[in-house]
């Protein structure tokens, strides 16, 4: 079965009622529209911009400080370097600390 057109004529007061129905309904979908995104607010602590610029700066580097890399590997070469389990955790969490605070 097909429906090709159908046209009922609407007139006076029929006319009018539909006219303020569509207008009401556009008012109602643009007042939703703007309440949607007045609302909504972001707000981010010092402590956040902080470990945020700390995680770019750590993914911008490479990781990799030379000099100190240079003077492991002398230390290494010349017997001298002889690092204590108990030390290397303590750098570990100093470090921690003082990035994360």
């Amino acid at each position: 079965m097909t429906i090709s057109n159908i046209t009922t004529k609407v007139s006076g007061y029929e006319s009018h009622r539909l006219e303020q129905l569509e207008q009401k309904h556009q008012e109602a979908q643009k007042a939703a529209a703007n309440q949607e995104g007045a609302n909504d607010r972001i707000s981010i602590s010092e402590e956040g911009r902080l470990k945020a610029a700390a995680f770019k700066a750590a993914q911008e580097s490479d990781g990799m400080r030379a000099d100190k890399v240079a003077d492991l590997k002398a230390r290494i070469e010349a017997g001298e370097y002889k690092p204590e389990g108990k030390d290397i955790a303590a750098g570990l969490v100093r470090q921690e600390l003082d990035v994360w605070g």
